[in-house]
């Protein structure tokens, strides 16, 4: 896969490559809902940061990618972490920016994160390798270089990387364990894509060292295996957006198990389709895990219109044991064309937030996200709760290109929030009441 060497190329290449072509204020918020809390920025905010490309948000830290920030350079990119008591109750205070090692021009550190309890991912999707945007990604643990420090522990690649592959593109962690998506993966043809696993002590003590390579049961060329990514535990899913499927860029996900066929096997469970699959659906280009439940974005999904964007959720046992049936296909409640619901997704207990990061809000490509909850109009229904906006929206603020959630807390991104200059990017922190 060839790299657009510009992030505002990166944002169009990424969020539109399919294409052929806070609360808000007049709503109440009933008990039990979520509530604007906080909007974060970065300390040193600068044009084209797109900071809240990414984001991710575990116990009382939140992490937001920022690829497009320049550092010493040009699009190096930063991510920034932030620490619940930081500052006040609920003060969300920035406590480090976190930055590669060797850290070049181009590299777009923070296109993806991931956190897990004293653990930070993050991605570099441009890093040169041995040759020309390999793509890297670097592991941060809470207590290196002193209590709280953050610092960086280790640097991983593709024990097979080659040029374009995309690595670092999505990442997942999950306790001892991480995912890397590498999308651009060539496989025996070109852009099949590849996702890899890694685990801690691997090859000696904390040393992160690759136990698997992951890949498609029924590769083919530009299938972008890979794209996106989630790890929960013992179970690994992996999206693979432009897969024909019977058609042209259905897109199918496949879920692999750890120590299915040996141990460290990670075996493949099931390919993954929606019900109701159709061409240029994308089905795989977001996803989200946690145990019997899976979580899967088509923002392409026509629904009645053009490119409106589905959500589906997926049980374990649904239809028999392991067999992963289809549950529901969620849909918003003011679904428009081009909004492209389900561009971003995450799931945490009886909560699913769907980004819809060009739904007009009020305006243009303002953007939009949804809380639907389990049993919300019926036992196990998992019906629209809420629906959030940026308390101050602006066209072309794209609010939902990334999203998180964790507990009583809700982290969404808006990668095209001007601030003080233009596209600078923004996040914004929902809490329940």
């Amino acid at each position: 896969m060839n790299k657009p060497i510009a992030l505002t190329l990166l944002l169009a290449g990424f969020a539109c490559f399919f294409l052929a072509g806070c609360q808000t204020k007049e709503e109440p918020i009933p008990e039990g809902s979520f509530k604007s809390l906080l909007k974060l920025t970065a300390s040193d905010a600068a044009d084209s940061d797109s900071y809240g490309f990414s984001v991710a948000l575990d116990g009382d830290y939140a992490l937001v990618g920022a690829p497009g920030a320049d550092g010493e350079g040009t699009d190096r990119g930063q991510a920034y972490l932030y620490l619940k008591s930081q500052g006040a109750t609920d003060g969300w205070g920035q406590v480090k920016t976190l930055i590669a090692s060797d850290t070049a021009d181009g590299d777009y550190f923070g296109v993806s994160v991931s956190l897990s309890g004293d653990y930070a991912v993050v991605g570099a999707v441009g890093e040169n390798g041995t040759g020309t945007d390999q793509g890297a990604a670097y592991i941060f643990y809470r207590n290196q270089g002193g209590t709280d420090n953050w610092g960086q522990i280790r640097k991983i690649s593709a024990g097979d990387k080659g040029d374009d592959d995309g690595f670092g593109f999505s990442v997942s962690i999950s306790g001892g364990t991480i995912l890397v998506g590498a999308d651009g993966e060539d496989g025996a043809g070109t852009d099949r894509g590849a996702a890899y696993i890694f685990a801690k002590d691997q090859g000696g003590t904390d040393n992160w060292g690759q136990v698997a390579k992951l890949v498609s049961s029924d590769p083919g060329d530009a299938d972008r295996f890979g794209y996106a990514v989630a790890l929960d535990a013992d179970s690994a899913l992996v999206g693979s957006p432009e897969e024909d499927g019977s058609g042209t860029d259905r897109g199918a996900a496949y879920l692999f198990a750890r120590d299915l066929g040996g141990t460290d096997a990670w075996g493949l469970v099931k390919r993954i389709v929606p019900s109701d699959t159709a061409d240029a659906s994308s089905f795989g280009n977001a996803l989200s895990l946690e145990g019997a439940l899976a979580v899967i974005g088509a923002a392409w999904d026509d629904v009645g219109g053009t490119n409106r964007g589905a959500v589906y959720v997926f049980g374990r046992d649904v239809g028999g044991a392991d067999l992963w049936g289809q549950i529901k296909k969620l849909s918003a409640s003011d679904l428009n064309d081009g909004d492209f619901f389900g561009y971003s997704v995450d799931i945490d207990g009886a909560n699913i937030v769907i980004g819809a990061g060009w739904a007009e809000g009020g305006g243009t490509e303002r953007g939009q996200a949804y809380l639907f909850s389990k049993d919300e109009g019926g036992a196990d229904n998992w019906g629209q709760a809420q629906r959030f906006r940026a308390s101050d929206g602006a066209n072309g603020d794209r609010f939902g290109w990334s999203i998180a959630v964790s507990g009583s807390y809700i982290l969404v991104g808006a990668v095209g929030e001007d601030g003080a200059g233009t596209e600078r990017g923004a996040a914004y922190l929902f809490k329940k009441t």
